[in-house]
């Protein structure tokens, strides 16, 4: 890690935006063998015009709220506060989402919605937060999203202490609404881990990283990480 007076999770905002974008599929899994365990779907939508001109992302999400797909929960969206143009769509799973023979077509109908909004295939992820329901996050005004490359070389469950250490910490700090964390389960790719946080204003995230707390977790966590992409998210429910 270099050395600098830039802060570790800053250098992480800087050098992130490199996020390999994976995973490039519609709603539903294309695994055949599901798990219980609770997550959360989150879209990354590239948008183009059609997206501030049409009802089409709002039908989607009407389309997926009225469908008989078992499981789903809460649902939230929102644009990247720096970057307006992509739009994040967060579904809370309390199993992981099946696709079948019933809800193909209701998923072949969101798919043509989205379509219609985007300029790339949607990337999705579904990651197993802790907590689950990160609900706490997405009520805040803003939403950290910390989308990291975990290296191949790192030893996970010494990787999953510090990740724990470093959202400790920011708990007991005014502006924090709360945290949650979680690695992307399904992957056939590199190892994937995403964070959440809330926070009252972006100015409350960089107070707190000029603590010395938030310095000494954070530079463990930059360690052990080959990539980022960082930013905010004003969510509201869906």
């Amino acid at each position: 890690m270099r050395k600098s007076n830039t802060l570790p999770w800053e250098y992480l905002r800087r050098a992130t935006y490199k996020c390999r974008e994976r995973s490039r599929c519609s709603i539903g899994s294309r695994n055949s063998t599901m798990s219980n365990t609770p997550v959360t779907e989150i879209l990354t939508l590239t948008s183009n015009d059609a997206m501030k001109t049409t009802p089409k992302f709002q039908e989607a999400i009407e389309l997926l709220r009225q469908s008989t797909l078992d499981g789903l929960q809460q649902m939230y969206w929102g644009d990247r506060v720096q970057q307006p143009g992509i739009r994040q769509w967060f579904i809370n799973w309390d199993r992981r989402p099946q696709r079948s023979e019933s809800t193909a077509p209701i998923a072949a109908q969101i798919k043509e919605k989205l379509e219609a909004v985007v300029d790339s295939p949607p990337t999705r992820r579904l990651v197993a937060f802790n907590p689950y329901p990160p609900t706490k996050c997405f009520a805040a005004p803003f939403t950290e999203v910390i989308i990291s490359t975990v290296k191949p070389e790192t030893d996970l469950n010494e990787f999953s202490k510090i990740v724990d250490a470093s959202l400790e910490v920011c708990h007991d700090f005014k502006g924090c609404y709360g945290t949650a964390w979680g690695y992307v389960v399904g992957s056939e790719h590199a190892k994937e881990v995403v964070l959440l946080l809330g926070w009252e204003s972006p100015e409350h995230h960089v107070a707190f990283m000029k603590t010395e707390p938030a310095r000494i977790t954070t530079a463990p966590y930059a360690e052990g990480v080959e990539d980022s992409t960082v930013f905010y998210v004003q969510s509201q429910d869906a």
